[in-house]
Order: structure tokens, then sequence, then C-alpha cells
């Protein structure tokens, strides 16, 4: 199974508006990606910092053996200097044209994913899924979102009225049940 994972590049952010320390929300992510890890799933995101680097490295930390990173080619608009670095322990290199693309495929061409966190670049990953989901594209079965790792406990309502039952919430990474393969 693809197991897509998004969330904050900044995990300072994330504590402050989570009430929590930051290895607090270490924690939280290194479990998620030693939960994948031990499952058999491939784990896909984007080649950047904080939640991201966190959940990889787990992920490969605890035996994971397919890590897919999806790296923008073009520094268009935004750079990707950095994507570079955090893609150096990938099993796969995807290769995407840019950002855009990179945020997409990590919500369209994954059967679920992970929300570890809210913030603008989030949002802009779930709109994305928030189209496919309306005009029928994308591979996308479920969405999970992690209450403990979301400001206020969840996604602003709009996504909730919007993806109607593939929207799954679980209080804790916990909650999240994964189907050996």
């Amino acid at each position: 199974m693809k197991v897509g994972v998004i969330g904050p590049t900044d995990l300072k952010t994330l504590a402050v508006n989570l009430g929590q320390s930051e290895d607090w929300v270490r924690e939280r992510i290194n479990l998620l990606g030693k939960m994948i890890a031990e499952a058999g799933h491939e784990l896909w995101v984007n080649p950047d910092g904080g939640v991201l680097a966190v959940v990889a490295n787990a992920y490969k930390a605890h035996g994971g053996s397919r890590l897919v990173m999806l790296v923008p080619m073009a520094a268009d608009p935004w750079p990707n200097d950095h994507a570079r670095i955090h893609a150096q322990i990938a099993d796969e290199v995807r290769k995407l044209p840019s950002w855009f693309h990179a945020n997409y495929a990590v919500v369209s061409e994954v059967d679920i994913c992970i929300c570890a966190g809210r913030s603008v670049g989030t949002f802009s990953e779930l709109a994305y899924a928030r189209w496919d989901e309306k005009f029928k594209t994308g591979v996308l079965q479920k969405l999970f979102a992690v209450r403990e790792l979301l400001l206020e406990s969840k996604l602003p309502d709009e996504y909730s009225q919007k993806f109607g039952t593939r929207l799954h919430y679980v209080d804790t990474v916990e909650g999240l049940s994964f189907k050996k393969e």
C-alpha cells in the first residue's frame, strides 16, 4: 500500500501551536514512521524538513523498504536545493517538474494519506486532494487526520464537508491501524 504523509516543515511552530514540546512532536512523528515501516507499506513524502524529514528517517530506521521521495526538478517558483539533501535516503526518487507537481503527487498517487499537522503547505496539498475528489481523479481512497497533531484537533470545516466519508479522524498516532503486507 502507498501511504503519503503531509505535514508542516516547521516543527517548532507546530509544537508551539499544539502547546507541546518539539521533542513530543518528534516522538509522535517517529512513531508514525515506525508504524508505516513495520506494516510493510511504501512511504511517499516530499523531500523537505519538519514532519516530512522526521517521518522519512524514522521509516528507514525501522526497516522501511520503499521510501519514495517526490522531488521537484525546477526551482520554480520556490527553491529546491534543500530537497536533494533530504532525498538522499530515498529508495526511489520520482523526478517531477515542480513543487506543484510534488505536492499534488503526495495526495493523488497514494492509496491513503495521513495529515500529521496543519500548515499553509499542508492546506495546499489538501486542496489538491479536494479537487481530485470533485473531479474523480487520483487514486486516494482515504485521508486520515491525526487529532493530536492538529491545531484545534481538526481540519477546517470546509475540508470535513467536502471530503465526506474519505476523511477519517483518529485521536492519536496509535489510532492508525495498518494491515501488515
